[in-house]
């Protein structure tokens, strides 16, 4: 094994003994105790380890979540939604876009429309959507509690409540909303892109809305009726495909470290 190998060995053994000596460590590695107490003098001189109490025994300092600091959750489901959406471009002929929420918006995590030959807008990978005005943003909102909808409506009222018909665009958005609850997808007719239409379902891990799907068509290419039928039960399944998946990576992480898959949806909060 590489002695950077070796290093994070140590570092999880560390992780799981608690306060530990270069003995202990030693025992549940493997690895020589001269190299663990290499390594270990290492890690306190950058100070990812300190000693307790003057005595033999270390453990690891609030420094070492720093490491953890750069990682994105949303990238990781962004990574299990491709081949979901590759599988469902076979069904549906629009572009698919999955996005997750930040703030008072969802950010398109990955999208079909460098690939798909019927592309009229812009959309594109980290393009940020106002939730109240997108379909895949109520189809978001529609699922969270009703707290927490209200939090995100009020947050874009006070970033956006002096433009324009920003009192109109509510209550477009709380309608859009209802309507969502009841139908169980939401939709959008007109608006941005001009001509267009939107459907969006929630994605929703262990009871926990973490972003959405959605496919924009043109409104002339085929009626609402129609696309809600063809359009829907396949966007629905592609949800649960990823939610599963997450579902199937959280139970792993959960055995050896924390899961991160409910901070999605609390990035809206």
């Amino acid at each position: 094994m590489a002695i950077d190998g070796r290093l994070l060995v140590v570092i999880e053994s560390i992780n799981d003994l608690g306060v530990c000596t270069v003995v202990d460590i030693h025992r549940a590695t493997g690895i020589s105790r001269p190299a663990v107490h290499r390594m270990v003098e290492s890690l306190c001189a950058f100070g990812y380890v300190e000693r307790v109490g003057g005595s033999s025994a270390i453990r690891l300092t609030a420094r070492i979540l720093a490491l953890s600091a750069g990682y994105r959750p949303e990238n990781r489901l962004g990574d299990i939604a491709v081949p979901v959406l590759a599988e469902l471009q076979q069904q549906v002929r629009w572009p698919l876009s999955f996005a997750t929420p930040q703030d008072d918006a969802m950010i398109i995590q990955e999208t079909t429309r460098d690939q798909n030959p019927f592309v009229f807008d812009g959309g594109r990978t980290g393009l940020r959507l106002a939730m109240p005005t997108t379909a895949i943003g109520c189809a978001f909102l529609a699922n969270v509690d009703i707290t927490d909808c209200e939090a995100i409506l009020a947050l874009w009222r006070e970033r956006h409540g002096e433009e324009k018909g920003a009192r109109q665009t509510l209550a477009a958005a709380r309608y859009r909303i209802e309507q969502a609850r009841e139908l169980g997808f939401a939709l959008r007719s007109g608006g941005a892109p001009k001509r267009t239409t939107s459907l969006a379902v929630c994605v929703i891990v262990n009871s926990t809305p973490v972003g959405a799907l959605c496919t924009t068509f043109p409104t002339s290419a085929v009626s609402l009726s129609e696309a809600s039928a063809a359009y829907v039960p396949p966007l629905k399944q592609a949800a649960k495909a990823i939610a599963a998946s997450c579902e199937c990576a959280s139970d792993t992480n959960s055995r050896g470290r924390p899961a991160h898959w409910s901070r999605q949806a609390r990035a809206a909060r």
